[in-house]
Parts: structure tokens; C-alpha cells; sequence
């Protein structure tokens, strides 16, 4: 073979292997997801808050919040599904994802709780903490990387601030005038973290298609790590809550995932 046909050859083949990457570069995966309580679903407790006139008030009632479980389905809210990119050498973000939001993120104040219960923000995006109460507020955010945060917020007044650095775990959000009123604020270098609705579902959109990928599971009431769950009626054991999955480009439906009492507190 002469070097011309071999130079051409070689060329050839580069420019097949950028092509394919470029063509994986725009495969992306949408993820569905849905976690329920495998047992009798526990009620909310109200809580005794104390002599505050505001909170107190009739048709204030307020009940915990640590352990909300859907009576009809069995689903679980506020369960914290996220991608974890610790080995991933060069994380592909899809274009429409990859800016920070301009638009705040927002944890309010509202009939004495927290709204809502868990907040997901990138780093570097704004934070507005506002109070639509008729009755004052502090809110004390326990970062574990970000300046310490312990902002008081008048009747009817926000603060606002930007969070510079992701956090590595839940970031505990607390009332120290009101004790029972507590939210957690995740914060990631990147988009693809979802949070349980009402029926327990998730949706993780833009993800990059066809290679594994790492996800963890937290919950704040959570016994410890969640590593026992059942599958689409199949019992597995999850890496101290860490599950991997391949997922093809477009929709994917990975079902349901039960957990029984004993995984919370």
C-alpha cells in the first residue's frame, strides 16, 4: 500500500470517528422514574407551635413533614434522585441545559413551613428567600462549602443571594423563631437532579444517551442509606443508595421502585 493511500485512509477514518461522536454528542435521554412506600402510609403529626398569634391562628394548622407518603398510591415526596458525576472524566450537558438559570431560585415562607420542602439550584445561581407570612423569620443555612448564611426576613420582605460552590450533600435550612419549619437546598455544578412529586414520580430530562451512568437516592428521613429496594417486583441491593443505568436515547421509563418501612426512620 503506498503512503498516499494509507495518508488517505487514516484520514477517512478520523473523520468517521469525529462524525460519530458528533452524532452521539446529540442522542439524549429522558428519564422517568417513580418511588412508593411499600407498606401502610404513615400520617403527619401536627405540631405544637407554641404562642406565635400568626401560626396559631385558625386554619394554620400545621402537620410534619419529614415522611409524606400519598394514601391512595403510596407514593413518596420530596425523594431526591441525582446524577452523580464523580466518574465521569467530561460530563456532556445538553445545549439547552448547560447555562446557568437567570431566573432565581425560591424558598419561601408561607403559613409557618417552609415552600418548598427541598429546593435544587445550580452553583452560581440566585437564591431568593422571601417571607409571605404576617409574622418574622429567620432562615439559618447550614452550607457545608458556601459562607455560612443566617438571614433574618421581615413580614412581607426577601433576601436574595447567590450560591457560589456546589455542596456536596443536602444543605439543612432552619427557623430558629420557629423550630419546626425546616427545607434543605441542593446545589449542583450541573442540571440533571430530580425531586419526587406528590405520587412519588420524577423526571430527569437532557440527559447524554448511551453510556452508564451513576445516580443516588436520598430521602431526609431515610435509615441511613437507602440500599434495599424492590424493582418492578425485583429486589436489589443499591451500593449505599447508588444505582447505575444505561439509558437509550429518548424516553425512559425505569418504573417503579418500592421501599419498604424499615428504609426510614
Amino acid at each position: 500500500m503506498s503512503w498516499l493511500k494509507f495518508g488517505l485512509l487514516l484520514v477517512t477514518s478520523i473523520c468517521i470517528t469525529l462524525d460519530t461522536t458528533n452524532v452521539m454528542a446529540q442522542e439524549w435521554a429522558d428519564l422517568r422514574i417513580a418511588f412508593v412506600y411499600d407498606g401502610e402510609a404513615p400520617e403527619p403529626q401536627p405540631i405544637n407551635v407554641g404562642k406565635d398569634p400568626f401560626c396559631a391562628a385558625n386554619g394554620n394548622r400545621i402537620y410534619t413533614e419529614n415522611m409524606l407518603v400519598q394514601w391512595t398510591n403510596g407514593g413518596i415526596r420530596n425523594i431526591v434522585f441525582s446524577l452523580d458525576v464523580k466518574e465521569i472524566s467530561k460530563l456532556r450537558v445538553h445545549p439547552d441545559l448547560v447555562k446557568v438559570p437567570a431566573d432565581k431560585a425560591l424558598l419561601e415562607k408561607v403559613n409557618c413551613v417552609f415552600v418548598p420542602r427541598v429546593v435544587v439550584m445550580r452553583s452560581r445561581q440566585t437564591l431568593e428567600v422571601k417571607n409571605s407570612d404576617k409574622t418574622g423569620h429567620n432562615a439559618n443555612f447550614g452550607f457545608f462549602k458556601n459562607a455560612p448564611q443566617n438571614v433574618g426576613i421581615p413580614v412581607g420582605a426577601s433576601k436574595e443571594f447567590k450560591i457560589a460552590q456546589e455542596e456536596p450533600a443536602p444543605v439543612p435550612v432552619e427557623c430558629n423563631i420557629h423550630p419546626w419549619m425546616r427545607s434543605y437546598v441542593i446545589v449542583k455544578d450541573h442540571p440533571y437532579v430530580g425531586v419526587s412529586d406528590e405520587n412519588g414520580r420524577i423526571v430527569i430530562k437532557g440527559l447524554p444517551a448511551g453510556e452508564e451512568l451513576k445516580f443516588r437516592v436520598w430521602h431526609e428521613n431515610q435509615n441511613k442509606s437507602i440500599s434495599e429496594v424492590t424493582m418492578n417486583g425485583k429486589q436489589e441491593k443499591w451500593d449505599r443508595g447508588y444505582v447505575k443505568f444505561t439509558l437509550k436515547p429518548g424516553d425512559n421509563d425505569l418504573g417503579t421502585v418500592k421501599l419498604a418501612p424499615d428504609r426510614f426512620k
